[in-house]
């Protein structure tokens, strides 16, 4: 505080938020001095302090934030964080400190993605080589009162607790089911807005169109009247191979565009395969949406689409949204 009120701002008014587990990192002083901020109610701990001192910073539009984090984990949910010139990091030269600005030039999507599945690892106690390794199987809930004790993988990365694998729910010790497949997932993107995440199981397909079925995205529910007639019955598919994503657009009457960048924008040749990359978009109804690659790493879960609501219901839905 003092550094930066006799280099920046001598008016500065502080206020500090820590994870409880920083209180074990720091020596007497810092334990001290951390306890009278809190007796003076000018500081807090809390289980995750990112969340926390996100929420003052955007309560607090004028404030700076001085922290060593460049809180890539968060920018889908705060995406004023990309560009911003409000977070600055103390620079500890013996008994002096300077304070860098941190770059947080905008980063893509998909790293977003893979980020804020990392991040998300630690509250569930995967810090350790032996969490991660669990986070190659397959899990099950062996508590019949839990949420996930009546399904047969657990749809979502599990605890780890004393060596154990456990249900992310209930916390009781889940049952090994078996490896994971090489699923991959995408995004579909409507507005600039994210409208599903689905994933795609390796060997299998994924038709997005006018249509329904079990390996089928019907647009139906979610494109305008105006939009959705752009888009065919059969219009463009998603395949898994060995984890690898392949698109194959399916002769549609207004067809698919690929998008890889802003000025590099490519009309799908119908019935040729090609490769998905992890920047990639396909843009359908004239941009009205967008699909791309997730970043997450370890998506879950098998695509279940609604074959129950007749289509014009789900259409009636969307136009009272």
């Amino acid at each position: 505080m003092k550094g930066w009120r006799e280099q920046r701002d001598p008016r500065a008014v502080f206020y500090g938020v820590a994870d409880n587990s920083l209180w074990h990192a720091m020596d007497d002083y810092g334990q001290r001095s951390l306890q009278k901020w809190k007796r003076d109610h000018i500081a807090h701990s809390t289980r995750w302090a990112d969340p926390a001192i996100l929420k003052l910073a955007e309560q607090n539009p004028s404030a700076v934030v001085i922290t060593t984090d460049l809180y890539r984990d968060h920018r889908r949910e705060h995406p004023w964080l990309q560009g911003s010139q409000r977070f600055f990091a103390p620079i500890f030269d013996g008994a002096t400190v300077s304070f860098k600005q941190l770059d947080y030039s905008p980063i893509p999507d998909y790293e977003v993605s893979w980020r804020a599945e990392e991040a998300n690892l630690k509250p569930k106690g995967i810090t350790s080589p032996e969490g991660r390794q669990a986070l190659l199987s397959e899990w099950s809930c062996t508590n019949q009162k839990c949420v996930w004790g009546s399904a047969a993988v657990i749809d979502d990365d599990p605890a780890y607790r004393d060596g154990h694998a456990c249900c992310p729910e209930c916390k009781e010790v889940a049952n090994r089911v078996g490896l994971r497949e090489n699923t991959r997932e995408i995004v579909v993107v409507l507005d600039g807005h994210i409208a599903d995440r689905i994933p795609i199981a390796e060997n299998t397909t994924l038709t997005i169109g006018r249509g329904r079925g079990h390996d089928r995205y019907d647009v139906r529910g979610l494109l305008d009247e105006q939009h959705v007639n752009l888009v065919s019955r059969d219009h463009v598919r998603l395949s898994n191979n060995a984890g690898r994503l392949l698109v194959e657009e399916l002769g549609s009457k207004n067809g698919t565009t690929i998008v890889r960048s802003s000025d590099d924008k490519a009309e799908l040749i119908p019935e040729v395969l090609q490769t998905l990359q992890k920047t990639d978009q396909l843009s359908l109804a004239r941009g009205a949406m967008r699909i791309r690659p997730s970043g997450r790493k370890r998506p879950r879960g098998r695509y279940a689409p609604d074959l129950t609501t007749a289509p014009w219901l789900a259409e009636k839905a969307n136009e009272s949204n």
